[in-house]
């Protein structure tokens, strides 16, 4: 999942965000709305102050937390109790001098939630059990939050917040990756006092992201350790506790922690059981294992995700169709946990304000003050679902809706013909398009690496916002097959147009059945172990699998382009090169269907 130590030294963009404070605007002024919040929430208090401590878990595990309260003009600790918000991190709480500055984790992690401390709110920052100066053992590194001692830990934490002078009881998480990944561990324990929740960019179903349309490399990793590199680096980012001045407890929790275990070795299927873990770990590690308390948490979501993000965005959709009460959904547009990027940078001159007016601490100070101080904003009465359409006309690019898939969506089958997609169907009896594998990485250009498919010049502007699917017939003369289907965007000019629009299966994990959860429908791959299929040389074979979520407008004149290859890095080679035949005639009709929006 996202690392976010890697993106410490990239930190420019905090002075912008420090200038840009939600919540203030003209006397009198009222607005609420997604990225404007003015008139209902104003600053209370002027700055912060950050302290560090530990706290005991029910086992009697120390974890270090940083606590950032308010103060008054006079320097004094606002004593006053607030809504308390915390993220459970294995990045470390606190960012060391030497690679940030005076600028906090709690201001360059992705929501920047230090910035809501002046609104009359505390945060708090806590290191996972076993990394940085947290005592105890990690196992998995980012997606440890899911073994069960730090599911308790999520538990415990939240309770303790709710106890102390400084908190009003009501408590809130915020965070992406694997930080939005612990909320949903938190609310899969049901604290009492865990009212709101603001996971960003955090998988609902572990195994697509982990292993994405199964396509697990021939030899995954080994059980290992940590290398040596990786436990110098975490020393270096680990930061001491106020009281802890010889740093001897921080020694102390680095001894307790042992040889954590980063890597469980190799899982290539659903249901894989790790040699550490008595049960498939990508179940559990997948929050939809969990629905049932999650959904008997109480707590509200916002879930928010970006376009350009991998298998991660699904776990927005998913999560957000799966909850039992009304909830918020946001889908930006830029890569994994950028929310810095929509604000400062614009990604097109067709984009004016649509993208670099968005601010997703207005979203999330307007959610917080909703669920956690009462506030009536009108947070709730709005469409709950609001994301952006890239090549929207300007103005247009933000869009809001009632229901996710999207109400007016028309699912219209795309057939491949002779280098074409079109609505029409085959006409004839045998038809098929031979390519010998490429092993070769596709890089920026897939079409040098694959088949390629693609409508005549649109005659209108086209909106495609949703989950297509692809329908293939395919035959290979080995016995199995990776496919990688990509969607781009394709100018009279020739100049192409994509973002993470793509989808990918492995024939032999082929097979279908019902989803444990509401997957919207689309194909649902249970890639157990027993439900390994080998190709039979030679024999066209249906598969269905989908493709990423996106949205975008076609223009008219451009072209909708399909690109089929077999193989990525996770594909392994084999030799002889076999060839992959796409089938395309009446009997053998491949196609992939879109969602078009009237």
């Amino acid at each position: 999942m996202f690392n976010f130590v890697q993106r410490f030294c990239i930190c420019s963009w905090c002075l912008l965000l420090l200038a840009c404070e939600p919540g203030v605007g003209p006397v009198g002024t009222q607005v609420s709305e997604p990225g404007r919040y003015e008139g209902y929430s104003a600053p209370l208090f002027g700055s912060y102050r950050v302290s560090s401590q530990y706290v005991a878990v029910r086992d009697g595990t120390q974890l270090a937390m940083d606590l950032y309260r308010p103060v008054h003009p006079d320097g004094q600790v606002v004593e006053e109790p607030l809504p308390v918000l915390w993220m459970h991190t294995p990045y470390s709480r606190r960012t060391p001098l030497f690679l940030t500055g005076p600028l906090s984790m709690g201001e360059i992690y992705p929501g920047s939630a230090a910035r809501l401390v002046k609104y009359g709110y505390v945060v708090a920052i806590v290191d996972f059990r076993g990394l940085y100066a947290s005592f105890g053992q990690n196992m998995a590194y980012n997606r440890g939050e899911w073994v069960e001692a730090a599911r308790l830990d999520a538990y415990d934490i939240t309770e303790w917040l709710a106890a102390q002078p400084f908190s009003n009881g009501r408590i809130g998480m915020w965070g992406c990756s694997a930080t939005g990944g612990s909320q949903l561990q938190a609310a899969s324990t049901a604290p009492p006092s865990l009212k709101a929740v603001f996971p960003m960019s955090c998988e609902f179903d572990a195994y697509p992201f982990g292993v994405p349309g199964g396509m697990a490399p021939a030899q995954g990793p080994t059980r290992e350790p940590p290398t040596t590199v990786d436990k110098l680096f975490r020393g270096l980012l680990a930061s001491p506790v106020d009281a802890d001045v010889d740093r001897s407890q921080l020694a102390a929790a680095a001894a307790s922690q042992g040889e954590p275990l980063d890597n469980l070795g190799y899982l290539p299927f659903r249901d894989s059981v790790p040699d550490a873990l008595p049960d498939p770990w990508w179940l559990v590690s997948s929050p939809h294992t969990y629905l049932d308390e999650i959904n008997g948490s109480g707590a509200a979501f916002y879930l928010a995700a970006n376009w350009d993000e991998a298998a991660t965005k699904y776990g927005a959709f998913f999560t957000w169709n799966n909850l039992t009460r009304p909830a918020k959904l946001l889908i930006g547009p830029a890569g994994h946990c950028a929310w810095s990027d929509i604000l400062v940078e614009a990604p097109s001159a067709t984009s004016v304000l649509g993208m670099t007016g968005f601010d997703i601490a207005v979203e999330e100070l307007r959610f917080f003050d909703y669920w956690l101080k009462g506030v009536e904003n009108g947070l709730m009465d709005e469409p709950p679902v609001y994301f952006y359409t890239y090549g929207a006309p300007a103005g247009q690019e933000w869009q809001a809706a009632e229901s996710w898939p999207l109400p007016n969506e028309r699912r219209v089958r795309y057939y491949l013909g002779e280098a074409s997609l079109s609505t029409v169907a085959p006409a004839a009896s045998q038809a098929q398009d031979d390519f010998r594998v490429s092993y070769d990485a596709p890089g920026d250009d897939p079409a040098a690496h694959g088949l390629v498919y693609e409508t005549a010049p649109l005659q209108a502007r086209v909106q495609i916002t949703g989950h297509p699917v692809v329908e293939l017939w395919l035959a290979s003369t080995a016995t199995d097959s990776d496919v990688v289907a990509y969607v781009q965007n394709v100018a009279p000019d020739g100049s192409t147009t994509s973002y993470s629009m793509h989808g990918r299966l492995r024939a032999s994990l082929r097979s279908e059945a019902q989803a444990p959860y509401d997957n919207l429908g689309l194909p649902w791959h249970p890639a157990r172990q027993q439900d390994v299929q080998p190709l039979r040389p030679g024999v066209p074979t249906k598969m269905r699998f989908d493709v990423l979520p996106f949205s975008m407008v076609f223009e008219a004149g451009h072209r909708i382009r399909l690109i089929l290859t077999f193989a990525d890095r996770a594909t392994p080679q084999l030799s002889p090169i076999p060839t992959v035949s796409v089938y395309r005639d009446i009997e053998h009709a491949s196609s992939i269907i879109l969602p078009i929006i009237d």
